[in-house]
């Protein structure tokens, strides 16, 4: 996807490989299409007030879908609020057929995406952000529950490539690990951040007098890979802090933009650790290379690898962000992989 900053719009393209692993013939299948819940008149829309924690607050937007293909052939979504159909020219003969679903895709970024997601000034926090599959299981066949902002996700597990194209004064955090650390970082950063994978205290890999918004001309484009996961969802601003530290060998960060964040987030990627560390010995090994922590408008929002947490109250207090931080991180093992 690109970020248009100017637009606050977000658009790219989707590539789906998807295997029937069910024992059924299946000849049509469901993708979740959340941000129609910014369509007017969503089910959504009319659930909640808007000026609620998950209303749309009076935010139009929803997906603009083009260029849907089907195994190489042109084919159509038919929307039904947040959810949409595919008829298939060819059945999925069961216990391992295959289709490759692709399309265009674009939406406006609502600036409080029902506590999911949302913007504050140059901050971007997105997740619901590209069409996806529904989960078919042996209790209910396809699961079609439309999004309402509200309430937790079931999701199909998968690898996933993707990549965030910005502009060039930038730092996009994510799910996944990193793989072209060359092209969008430093030297300088770049070896900060290997020593940080290998160090029990915090590394700052952007400092202080780093994480400065200046104006760059172009874009870079910071490319992500996240395997054996249910979903991924990113962060960009032009002025983030990134520190980060080892937590028995995950490496766990935090990124926040001082201004607003303030001292509090300078704990962040060690209260992080703090998490993986008791987790891990509680329940059972966290099983991804990374974990990271993102300050921003959004209370408190798990994704895989990835947590969304509200601003420290107050600014200077590392107890008002180790709440959220360590619940949101719980919830990688549940239900995110339980």
């Amino acid at each position: 996807v690109t970020l248009d900053t100017t637009r606050q719009r977000v658009s790219g393209t989707v590539t789906i490989r998807y295997t029937n692993n069910s024992p059924d013939t299946l000849r049509f299948v469901w993708l979740q299409l959340d941000q129609n819940l910014y369509r007017p008149g969503s089910k959504g829309s009319a659930l909640f007030p808007a000026d609620s924690r998950w209303g749309v607050r009076g935010f139009e937007g929803g997906y603009e879908l083009s260029e849907v293909q089907v195994d190489g052939k042109a084919s159509a979504v038919h929307v039904d609020d947040t959810m949409g159909r595919i008829e298939l020219a060819q059945p999925l003969a069961p216990g391992g057929g295959k289709a490759t679903i692709a399309m265009h895709f674009a939406f406006r970024v609502p600036e409080h995406g029902s506590d999911r997601m949302g913007r504050d000034g140059t901050l971007y926090e997105i997740a619901q952000w590209y069409p996806r599959m529904a989960v078919y299981d042996d209790i209910r066949g396809w699961n079609t529950d439309p999004y309402f902002g509200q309430g937790e996700f079931y999701l199909e597990l998968g690898d996933i490539d993707f990549s965030v194209t910005a502009p060039a004064g930038y730092t996009i955090a994510a799910s996944g690990v990193l793989q072209n650390p060359g092209t969008v970082l430093s030297a300088r950063q770049r070896e900060r951040l290997a020593r940080a994978a290998r160090s029990d205290s915090v590394v700052p890999i952007i400092t202080r007098t780093e994480a400065v918004a200046t104006p760059t001309p172009g874009t870079k484009a910071w490319r992500f890979r996240a395997q054996n996961v249910r979903d991924v969802a990113w962060a960009g601003a032009p002025d983030f802090r990134w520190d980060a530290t080892n937590a028995n060998g995950v490496l766990a960060q935090a990124y926040y933009q001082f201004a607003k964040a303030g001292k509090a987030w300078e704990q962040g990627a060690e209260q992080t650790a703090w998490t993986i560390r008791n987790f891990s010995e509680l329940f059972f090994e966290y099983p991804y290379p990374q974990a990271t922590s993102v300050a921003g408008p959004v209370g408190g929002m798990e994704y895989p690898l990835f947590v969304m947490v509200h601003y420290g109250n107050p600014l200077d207090d590392p107890n008002s962000i180790f709440g959220t931080i360590n619940h949101d991180h719980g919830h990688e093992w549940f239900p995110m992989i339980v």
